[in-house]
């Protein structure tokens, strides 16, 4: 993960325009910060926790790796909140007791940002008996269309080969560097799944799960017709009840991953599409099977 990304406000213009993601921020202040000492991981502007200050947490610790902290601490100084903005990574602070961890570290690409290492680390501040959120992480995976990658491919080699002929080149290099069976990875607010998902990942966040490397799928096709790829999403569970997603059905500022191919499948109906999930340096890719 690239942390002088998440320093950029245009990141947390993104987060903060996403009224349901902020509602149950809010509604887990609301149940969990009164009385109590709060952590809150890459805090950004420190919205939240000045929030958990406002709400009668006794104390308040906020912690950010990148530039944006200045703004949180700017926000501290000038609404007077018992809140420390603490810069830098929760893997390098010495921990300070508290009774409620909570960070939202979430990203299309579930893993991104880091979410399990980090909520390991959070764990040494958590007094005995205390909360720490999210405490599930699951991830969803689907056969998505995702067509537009496999015919710009298709119509990038098309270029390629009429270049050839039209200036009498040999071009296999530049061919054989465009076919590729690497992903294309975007995100996306507007495919919508071929199928039923599937749990690629269900992760006890409190316990010392960490998610395989490599996740072999079948993942189920509705109807006949292509397929070229492979969307995913996640639901993290931060108490009992409330949960943060970005499933495909509602909107959400954080859309969808796609792990386009460069090629379709032709599928039947109600056959399944072989893929392998490889979570490799944080990102998650997925690789058609066989």
């Amino acid at each position: 993960m690239d942390g002088t990304l998440f320093g950029n406000p245009w990141e947390h213009i993104r987060l903060l325009s996403d009224d349901a993601r902020n509602a149950v921020l809010v509604d887990f202040l609301q149940r969990h910060a009164p009385g109590n000492r709060v952590l809150e991981v890459g805090c950004g502007t420190g919205l939240l926790s000045a929030i958990a200050a406002r709400l009668g947490a006794t104390e308040v610790y906020a912690v950010e790796p990148t530039e944006i902290a200045e703004v949180a601490q700017a926000l501290m100084k000038r609404n007077n909140l018992p809140v420390t903005v603490l810069r830098g990574r929760i893997e390098d602070l010495e921990p300070r007791q508290v009774d409620v961890a909570f960070s939202e570290l979430l990203n299309a690409d579930p893993f991104y940002e880091g979410v399990v290492e980090v909520t390991r680390a959070t764990r040494p501040w958590v007094r005995p008996g205390g909360l720490l959120a999210p405490q599930r992480l699951t991830v969803y995976a689907a056969a998505v269309q995702a067509s537009d990658s496999a015919r710009e491919a298709r119509a990038a080699i098309r270029e390629v080969q009429g270049f050839a002929r039209r200036f009498d080149l040999d071009l296999s290099p530049v061919l054989d560097g465009l076919r590729t069976d690497a992903p294309h990875r975007y995100v996306t607010l507007a495919e919508v799944p071929a199928g039923p998902a599937v749990v690629a990942f269900d992760l006890d966040l409190l316990a010392d799960a960490e998610p395989a490397a490599r996740v072999r799928l079948q993942l189920p096709v509705f109807e006949p017709g292509p397929v070229a790829g492979v969307m995913v999403w996640f639901e993290a569970r931060m108490d009992d009840s409330l949960v943060l997603h970005n499933r495909p059905s509602e909107p959400s500022h954080w859309g969808q991953q796609v792990c386009a191919f460069s090629t379709e499948r032709g599928m039947r109906a109600d056959s399944t599409l072989d893929v392998w999930l490889i979570l490799e340096d944080g990102e998650l890719n997925a690789v058609a099977a066989g």
